[in-house]
């Protein structure tokens, strides 16, 4: 007796008023099974009439489909039925795959192609992401920056303005126009009405008695930049994720990968509280000019470093740029924004240096990244 393995039997349904006789009706009256214990027949060898087609069970949910040689070859993938048992021979003709729920039989030839695709997830740069060292007069200061740097929500906001000055992570994304675009798109799509609120009162803990208030009085340089970070995120968040009207790409990314000129990032540092240098002239774009509107706004808060800058660098952007191109007729508090314009005292002067050996240092790190 020859089985047919379960995927390639058929379940045939036959008509039994057609094909019992009488007979088989009065076996099962008496309840009796008969077993023919004769020899087998010979095995028909249908070859020589040219009949190769048997039974199978017609598939009305599959559409018919022809694929050609050179498209299965190329598209397709073909998976051959499970072989039967020795002495059957069974035929399927493969049914397509389709996007429907349908019953499919084991043969499957799919017509489609899907790619695989490697996405590869770059984290985030991060600030201080270097040792923070041991130049601290109390021990509760590198403690506070730890806490505040591993919290989720600060991480979250991707504060840009703590990047530029402390983020070995974010000089080398500045390699990449790719990466650049998306750590500010992350940058950009922080919730300006959460990020701020934190951002000032991280500013406000990391001055504390409690926590770095003696090195901020001692002028720690790390503790002064944490701390005018924090303060500028608003300013530096709404500049950095300004839009060029015609490109469509960030300002703040075209400026800090110009090549050729340099000085179109200095604006930026600016509102970190480091001046540009005297001879800088940052290229006459839209995006300087809406850049500096931002940043006259702000610079009216003395409590925002670009209260320090904003005026020096309107002027030397409107020598280079035109008269009004940068907004000049502004308060800082309570001084007038024309007296003010007068040249940098000695600290203005140290803050230049430090703006130019900030660039400077960042241009030479990545030439070498």
């Amino acid at each position: 007796m020859s089985m047919l393995a379960p995927s390639s039997a058929y379940d045939m349904q036959i008509d039994a008023l057609v094909h019992e006789s009488s007979f088989f009706k009065e076996l099962e009256a008496k309840g009796e099974i008969h077993i023919d214990l004769s020899e087998p027949p010979s095995r028909r060898d249908l070859s020589g009439r040219g009949d190769t087609t048997y039974l199978q069970k017609r598939q009305d949910d599959v559409v018919p489909t022809t694929v050609s040689e050179s498209e299965t070859s190329s598209t397709s993938s073909i998976t051959s039925a499970p072989s039967t048992s020795a002495g059957v021979e069974t035929t399927s003709a493969p049914a397509i795959a389709t996007d429907t729920d349908t019953n499919l039989s084991p043969t499957v030839v799919s017509t489609s192609i899907s790619p695989s695709i490697t996405v590869v997830t770059t984290p985030l740069p991060s600030p201080f992401d270097t040792s923070l060292g041991s130049n601290f007069t109390q021990s509760s200061c590198p403690s506070f920056f730890s806490t505040f740097l591993s919290n989720s929500t600060f991480q979250s906001c991707v504060a840009v303005s703590l990047l530029l000055q402390n983020s070995n992570s974010f000089f080398r994304a500045m390699r990449s126009a790719t990466l650049l675009t998306q750590t500010l798109d992350s940058a950009c799509n922080a919730p300006l009405a959460i990020c701020s609120p934190l951002m000032t009162n991280l500013a406000s803990q990391l001055i504390d008695a409690d926590n770095c208030g003696q090195d901020f009085k001692a002028e720690n340089a790390l503790v002064s930049q944490a701390y005018a970070g924090l303060i500028a995120y608003e300013p530096v968040y709404r500049a950095t994720c300004l839009h060029d009207s015609i490109t469509g790409g960030y300002c703040f990314s075209q400026a800090i990968t110009n090549t050729t000129n340099q000085a179109d990032s200095y604006p930026y540092y600016s509102a970190l509280g480091l001046s540009m240098p005297t001879d800088a002239r940052p290229t006459c774009s839209q995006c300087l000019k809406d850049t500096m509107t931002i940043f006259a706004g702000y610079a009216q808060d003395t409590k925002q470093p670009l209260s320090n800058t904003y005026l020096t660098s309107a002027n030397q952007i409107d020598a280079g740029c035109g008269a009004g191109f940068a907004e000049l007729d502004i308060k800082i508090g309570s001084v007038d924004g024309k007296k003010s314009a007068a040249p940098p005292s000695l600290a203005g002067t140290a803050r230049t240096i430090t703006a130019a050996a900030t660039v400077a240092a960042v241009a030479a790190l990545l030439s070498f990244l």
